[in-house]
Parts: C-alpha cells; sequence; structure tokens
C-alpha cells in the first residue's frame, strides 16, 4: 500500500526521479545529487520514502555492506491510489 509522504520529501523525491528514473542509484549518488542535504537528512527521507513504499532498497552486488535504491514509478504509485479507491 502507498502511504502519503511529506511535501520536504516528495520534492526530493521529484529531483530523485528526474536524475535516476527507476534505475537504481546509490545512497552516495543520491547525495552528490542532493548536494544541500546532509547525511542524516537523506537517511530520514529514505527511510520516509521506505515505509511510503515509494522506494525499494535491496543489497548491492558488489558489496553487500551497501544498499542500492530505486524509486517506484509515480505512475504505478497513482495506479495503486486509484486502486485503492475503486476498493472503498
Amino acid at each position: 500500500m502507498i502511504s502519503p509522504i511529506p511535501k520536504w520529501v516528495w520534492k526530493r523525491y521529484a529531483l530523485l526521479w528526474k536524475k535516476f528514473g527507476n534505475k537504481p542509484f546509490t545512497f552516495e549518488q543520491a547525495q552528490k545529487e542532493l548536494k544541500y542535504l546532509n547525511r542524516n537528512l537523506i537517511s530520514v527521507m529514505f527511510n520516509e520514502l521506505k515505509n511510503a513504499g515509494w522506494i525499494k532498497a535491496s543489497l548491492d552486488a558488489e558489496d553487500s555492506r551497501k544498499r542500492v535504491y530505486t524509486l517506484v514509478n509515480p505512475i504505478e504509485l497513482l495506479e495503486g491510489v486509484e486502486h485503492d479507491i475503486k476498493k472503498h
């Protein structure tokens, strides 16, 4: 199920979607793109996105200590909301 996210997180999601689309990226790549946010805020943002179902995390195939992130396509998010509305 998709949940709403805070506006400040949504704005950063949009920036990351513009840069990466549905391609996997690392925390460091996100940090480079969101250079004005510190590591702690990016961690909080990723946690918000993950809990709301807007991002997926998996282990890096080359280094299992690292995670690789993939954003959920915004069209899929909207389709999920539409599905939820039709159920109720």
